[in-house]
């Protein structure tokens, strides 16, 4: 995606307070709890592997963007697919993201994710093998105050941006102790087994594992630890406000590299990695069944992404900032959003800061780690009638503290739908982020579409003021049916 200097500062913002939850596993929520989804279900719980009806499927591709956040509703003329799409009849104003005023920590993921080709088929009547591939791009922010937000969000160009932000008073100081920003792109090969640990005509005990091969291609980070500014008038410029920083203590690692797209297919070759890494997911699930050999409840539950990729190559930059008495004008803030020619946002951002805090190479160290999005699954799913079900999923991220990295989005999801073999429908609604979603998903044969957050793509003119957005597709074939 390229996007124009004249609204850059404005679309990083989006991608990472509203466009931008690869925490950051993604839920697929609406195709997920299908039981003809084929490999989907498998990356949210490995057990689910041995319920699929085809003794052998190829899964050809999917993918999906996620975008939640808790800072700010889109309130633009346009849609955000309109945005997407480059259809927007201007560029986005600050003033097109409304803020949400509540004095809470705030958070913003942006995820995008590529499946690629993948292999299940049966080794024994009670063992399924998954042969797996995936690439997983995301941007991050967690714990970050309104008033460091608000800075991002209107600049330093125009003073009268601040005229109605009591709490970004002129002179005022501001602490901001806990935030923290992450970006991470990278692939993975995936190895799965679900196997039946017990079965009679009543129930059935599944139990699964996936051990996960990881190539990183980029990635970066800062660990707040202490900061402390304050906004004071710029008399060498009219109308702008420098941003005197009085104390900044931080952990500081990313990756110089060259631009890349969001998501390439060919990081599934492993080919130049900076980073490298083991992952792990561990599922069980248990189904009470009926006569017809069906589930008539299934209980399950997973970890997934317990990992973390080693960036530790000439391209790995890490340092601690401890500066005091900096200040950054209007011109020098813009510098974070402009990139210079083949470079890549992240390694701009890490580049302007290394300049500005007097960063020296003799500070650096040429590694550094960050965390795959670990999260625990927990699901029931119930059969109400024949092909009418209801599925409730509770998906809690599980922070690794001593690393960063990306985290999963929580969120608690209940979803009815209709669920026969050759179609499904689903109507996801979801709580995360603070903010309700509703969403569709559809299965047809091999093809499968959805959103879990319809209304968010879609919205303009403040008529609904999402505060994310969300949409997945994907084909999966099923080869040689078992059942």
């Amino acid at each position: 995606m390229h996007i124009t200097h004249s609204y850059s500062k404005y679309c990083l913002l989006l991608l990472l307070l509203l466009t931008a939850r690869l925490g950051v596993s993604q839920g697929f929520v609406g195709i997920t709890s299908q039981q003809n989804s084929g490999l989907w279900s498998v990356y949210q719980n490995p057990a689910l592997l041995v319920n699929d009806k085809y003794s052998l499927r190829v899964h050809a591709v999917s993918g999906g963007v996620h975008i939640d956040n808790n800072y700010v509703k889109y309130a633009a003329p346009f849609s955000m697919v309109d945005l997407m799409l480059g259809n927007n009849p201007r560029p986005l104003s600050a003033y097109d993201l409304e803020e949400i005023r509540n004095g809470k920590p705030k958070h913003g993921t942006l995820a995008a994710e590529l499946r690629g080709p993948a292999l299940a088929f049966k080794i024994s009547p009670t063992t399924h093998v998954a042969i797996m591939t995936r690439v997983r791009s995301g941007a991050q922010v967690t714990n970050a105050s309104e008033k460091l937000l608000g800075v991002v969000r209107l600049g330093l160009a125009n003073v009268e941006n601040y005229q109605n932000l009591e709490y970004l008073a002129l002179y005022a100081s501001h602490a901001d102790n806990k935030f923290n920003a992450v970006s991470q792109a990278y692939s993975e090969w995936a190895l799965s087994l679900g196997q039946v640990l017990s079965e009679s005509d009543y129930h059935r005990l599944l139990g699964g594992v996936t051990i996960k091969r990881y190539f990183g291609y980029a990635g970066a980070y800062i660990q707040n630890h202490s900061l402390r500014y304050r906004l004071v008038p710029d008399t060498s410029m009219t109308n702008a406000a420098l941003l005197q920083v009085d104390r900044f203590n931080a952990d500081l690692g990313y990756t110089s590299v060259n631009d890349m797209s969001v998501l390439s297919p060919s990081w599934l070759l492993g080919r130049n990695a900076t980073g490298k890494g083991w992952g792990l997911d561990l599922g069980v699930s248990y189904d009470l069944l009926g006569e017809d050999e069906k589930h008539v409840l299934r209980l399950s539950g997973s970890v997934t992404d317990i990992g973390r990729i080693t960036y530790s190559d000439q391209r790995a930059r890490k340092y601690t900032i401890d500066s005091q008495d900096k200040q950054i004008t209007a011109s020098e803030w813009a510098s974070y959003t402009t990139p210079r020619e083949g470079e890549s946002r992240m390694s701009t951002v890490g580049r302007v800061l290394e300049e500005q805090f007097g960063l020296a190479e003799t500070d650096r160290t040429s590694e550094f780690q960050l965390a795959t999005p670990q999260a625990l699954n927990l699901s029931a799913d119930l059969r109400l009638m024949r092909n009418i079900y209801v599925n409730t999923t509770w998906i809690k991220s599980m922070r690794v503290t001593s690393v960063p990295g990306l985290r999963a989005s929580s969120l608690l999801a209940v979803t009815p739908r209709l669920d026969a073999d050759k179609i499904g429908v689903s109507l996801p609604i979801i709580r995360q982020n603070g903010a309700w979603a509703v969403g569709g998903a559809a299965r047809v044969g091999a093809f499968m579409i959805g959103s879990d957050n319809l209304l968010g793509l879609f919205a303009r003119n403040g008529n609904i003021k999402a505060q994310g957005a969300d949409v997945y597709a994907g084909v999966s074939i099923g080869i040689k049916s078992d059942k």
